[in-house]
Formats: C-alpha cells, sequence, structure tokens
C-alpha cells in the first residue's frame, strides 16, 4: 500500500514557499561598466591591476586565462574613464566584451555563444540541434502556453512558456525522428524533425471536439472516478525510483519588472512510490540574475520552490482532494470530456464545502477515460483561505510592513513513456500586495516556480552521495551559484517572457544574447 502523507497539506504545499522581506540598499548593477574611475598603475600585471579594479568598485573579474593575458605587464594612467573603455585599453583585443553576472563582470570573446545550429557537446559528447519557435490555435491564432513537446517514443521533452514560445534541444541523432505537440482540448500535431527550421517554427493546433458518442462513460460519480484512479497508481506510473535531467527556474517580479531570477539544471533522484526515502537534488549547472533598483526597500525571496515542486507530485504525495476519506469534505463535479494526447479525459472539478484550515484547495482534474491516469491538475488555495493564510505564507517581514497574501495557484501534469506515466511539469505562482504602514501605496509581488523534466532515467539508479546534494527547503537564489558561461546552450528550458527578457538585458547585454540562443 502507498504511503499517503495526510499532514497540513497547504503548509505543506504553500508554507515552505515562503516570501522574505528584508530591508535592502544596493545600486543597479547594470550601470557598472558605464561608472567612471579614476586608475593608475606603473608596469603592474594585468592580473593585479583587475584584482585592484575590481576591489575600488566591488566587483570580480572572471575570464578564462587563455583570452586574457594576465601576466602582462602594463602602465597606465587615467582619470575619470568608463570601466568598459578602460577594460578596452587594458585588453587591447577587439574580439572581447564584458558582462554582469550576479557580482562579477564576465570577460568572454564576442558571439562565443550560440548559432541557428548548436553544435556542442552533450553529456554523450554528441551534437545537439537547437530548434525554436512557437505553438498556437490555428483558428484564433492565439498561443497555447506550457504545451507539451517531446520526440515520438524517446524520453526527452520539453513545454512552451505563458506566451507559446519554445526551445527545444534534441540530440543529432533524432533527426529522422518525429516531434509531438499536445495540449488539452486539442488534436496532436506531429510533425518529422527535417521539415522544420532551426527558429521561428509555428506549430499549428486544432481544437478537437468531442462526440458524447466516442466515450465510454465508466461513471457519471466524480468521486468514483478518482477512487479508481487512485487505486490504479501502480498500473499507470512508474512507482520505482528514476532519475530525472530538470531544468529549475523561479523569479520574483515587482509589479511589472523581474527583480530576480534563478535558474538550474538539475540531477533529480525520484524515490519509490513506496518506503520513506525522499528525493535527492543534485545542482548540475546554476546561474542567476538580480536586479535591483536605488529605490528599493525591501526584498522578496522564494524559499522552498525546490521542496513544493517535488511535493506537489500528487500521485505520490496525494493531496487532501484525491484521498477518499476526504471526499464529504469536497463538492465533485464532472463538467466535460475533452481530447488530450490522442485520448480523452474526463474534466473533474472539486471546491471544499467550507472553509478548513487544511483543506481549502479548488481546482480541476483530468483524467484519462481510458485507463484513468490522471494526466494533469490544476488547484489554487480557495479565496477564504487565503485571506487567513498570511502567517503562513510570510516567513519574515518589518513590523513596518504590511504583507497580504492574494493568491497562490499551482499545476501539475505528466508524461507518458511507453505506457507509464512520469511527473513533466510542475509549476507555482504566489500573489502579494505590500505596503509600508501609514503609506498610501503598495506594490504587487508576484512569485513563479517552474520544474520541467528534460530527460529520464530508469536504469541502474543509485541514490546520490549527501555531500553532492542540497536542501530543497532553503532559499534557492541564495544557493553558492557557479556559473559556467559556456554550458547554457546545452539544456532545454522555459523561454522567459519577452519582459523577463528586458529585464536581463538590463543586467546583462550578452545574457539576453544567451536566453535567444537557448
Amino acid at each position: 500500500m502507498f504511503k499517503i502523507l495526510i499532514y497540513n497539506h497547504i503548509r505543506k504545499l504553500i508554507a515552505v514557499i515562503i516570501l522574505l522581506i528584508c530591508f535592502v540598499f544596493s545600486y543597479a548593477q547594470e550601470t557598472v561598466l558605464n561608472k567612471c574611475i579614476s586608475y593608475k598603475s606603473k608596469n603592474q600585471s594585468l592580473y593585479i591591476i583587475l584584482n585592484e579594479i575590481g576591489s575600488q568598485i566591488g566587483y570580480e573579474f572572471s575570464y578564462n586565462a587563455d583570452l586574457v593575458p594576465s601576466s602582462k605587464k602594463i602602465k597606465i594612467d587615467v582619470d575619470s574613464l568608463e570601466i568598459t573603455k578602460l577594460l578596452d585599453v587594458l585588453l587591447n583585443d577587439s574580439c572581447l566584451t564584458y558582462n554582469v553576472i550576479d557580482n562579477q563582470i564576465v570577460i568572454h570573446k564576442k558571439n562565443t555563444i550560440g548559432r541557428l545550429l548548436s553544435i556542442s557537446s552533450s553529456k554523450a559528447n554528441e551534437p545537439i540541434l537547437n530548434i525554436t519557435g512557437r505553438i498556437i490555435d490555428k483558428d484564433t491564432r492565439n498561443p497555447l502556453p506550457f504545451a507539451n513537446l517531446s520526440i515520438l517514443g524517446k524520453s526527452i521533452g520539453t513545454i512552451t512558456n505563458e506566451d507559446g514560445f519554445f526551445s527545444f534541444k534534441i540530440p543529432m541523432s533524432y533527426k529522422d525522428e518525429n516531434l509531438v505537440c499536445t495540449y488539452m482540448g486539442y488534436k496532436n500535431a506531429e510533425i518529422p524533425l527535417l521539415d522544420l527550421t532551426f527558429q521561428n517554427n509555428t506549430v499549428y493546433m486544432q481544437q478537437d471536439f468531442l462526440s458524447i458518442q466516442e466515450v465510454i462513460i465508466r461513471s457519471n460519480n466524480p468521486e468514483s472516478l478518482i477512487k479508481s484512479a487512485m487505486e490504479k497508481t501502480k498500473d499507470n506510473y512508474y512507482t520505482k525510483p528514476y532519475l530525472m535531467t530538470t531544468f529549475y527556474r523561479e523569479f520574483v517580479k515587482k509589479n511589472d519588472n523581474y527583480t530576480s531570477i534563478s535558474e538550474a539544471v538539475l540531477s533529480v533522484y525520484k524515490s519509490p512510490y513506496e518506503g520513506y526515502y525522499s528525493d535527492q537534488v543534485k545542482m548540475l549547472k546554476t546561474r542567476k540574475n538580480v536586479s535591483y533598483s536605488e529605490n528599493d526597500t525591501f526584498l522578496l525571496k522564494l524559499r522552498g520552490g525546490l521542496y513544493a515542486s517535488l511535493y506537489l507530485d500528487i500521485i505520490k504525495n496525494p493531496s487532501t482532494f484525491l484521498l477518499e476519506s476526504y471526499f464529504n469534505q469536497y463538492l465533485y463535479s464532472l463538467l466535460d470530456i475533452v481530447k488530450y494526447e490522442n485520448s480523452t479525459v474526463y474534466v473533474i472539478e472539486f471546491v471544499p464545502k467550507y472553509y478548513l484550515e487544511d483543506q481549502s484547495f479548488s481546482g480541476r482534474l483530468y483524467i484519462d477515460t481510458d485507463n484513468l491516469a490522471i494526466k494533469a491538475a490544476y488547484f489554487y488555495i480557495d479565496s477564504k483561505a487565503i485571506e487567513k493564510l498570511s502567517q503562513e505564507l510570510v516567513l519574515k517581514k518589518s513590523m513596518k510592513t504590511i504583507v497580504k497574501p492574494l493568491s497562490a495557484q499551482y499545476w501539475v501534469n505528466y508524461r507518458q513513456i511507453n505506457g507509464l506515466y512520469y511527473l513533466n511539469l510542475v509549476r507555482g505562482e504566489l500573489e502579494f500586495k505590500v505596503k509600508k504602514r501609514k503609506h498610501l501605496f503598495s506594490s504587487d509581488f508576484k512569485t513563479i516556480f517552474e520544474f520541467a523534466v528534460n530527460e529520464i532515467d530508469t536504469i541502474n539508479i543509485d541514490r546520490f552521495n549527501r555531500h553532492e546534494t542540497i536542501s530543497t527547503n532553503q532559499v534557492f537564489i541564495d544557493e553558492n551559484f557557479e556559473y559556467d558561461y559556456s554550458f547554457w546552450g546545452d539544456y532545454n528550458y522555459i523561454i522567459p517572457d519577452e519582459t523577463l527578457q528586458d529585464a536581463l538585458i538590463r543586467i546583462a547585454k550578452q545574457m539576453q544574447k544567451l536566453q535567444k540562443d537557448q
């Protein structure tokens, strides 16, 4: 019998996603390269000069020793010169450029990242194809957010972002395979990879209107359908341990501006459904950017986003709306039957009968009409409950600050590979309103975390050594990030929306180029 974690579900799913409100005084990173400084050196090595300049401006220089002649002796005397121009003089190499990553100024070659055909080394030293594009409704031309993309019969995939855009890294050995795009209520789109270009592809998907005669309705009772779905967990899901290569991202948005973003490629040990082993996370590659203005007086950070991403595997960790013992506390209704991934699904809506501290989710479940697998779920905290959860959602705040939670909503879906389902995507969004006491105006904050599974490995699976793993219940952006500038071309990821790209441009021009190339 599967373990059932009947805890305080809101605290498990929400309280670990906590916003820390801190007072900060900082200046915008994007202006540092335009800052003017005076510097004088008499025949010192470039290595010492860069260190002294870094100490003067509060940044460290990062570069490949093969590109920068650090032992070269230089004599220089400048007065009030921009740092960019100073570096041009010191390095005397028109092939080099600079960008700011967190508290580092990275010196690197121009245009070293990104061509339309991304031929770079993957884990198996195999060339990689980079295909980008957008998925839209064939009739309305509206974008389809969070549509699934995969290679037919293979274990790699990605999803579109909120505006329907995608970037898909595909091993060259798959070039003769077919790209499969799926979306709830739409016919699958299957396209030979050889028919696609490397960028700006447009995939049209058509709504699939379902005749009720096409479906054998097992039951009109939604509670019976959910109960049967949970009883078939072993038949429908891979319940043994496996490894996932995932892209994880979290960011915080203040009003219309992104203030921080952190991204990582992770290796995740997914523990078996039976037993008491926890999932493990190992960071492979990471990067982060922070963009605060001089006028910012408080900073929000997300805590426990990774923990929530793993806990939101609602099949392994059933939430109350899936448990028969809690059915009497919810109202369930069978709304519709729609097409999804060349099959049909029941759409079941649920709402709490009344506010209960532990069971106040509302949402929808999507259950396959044939095998009764729960393919996807969307749920959110009931509006009455969100008002009473301020103390649970906010870990720390100044007494001079008022924080009001506005919403908390979640998406999770599963991908079928060789007849069994695996976790595919988890996404969470939380919104807050923050203002100083005795002040008239407030600021709107939104924090989002996304956990997208790229690859699945079920062979020769072992738990990680403890020293290799990170805690999933901490502030992820405060982890020790080691930025590998040449790495970020080999993995699938969710493209940030245009507003986020603009924010990244303010932080570092080259980062924006990297986003496009990926």
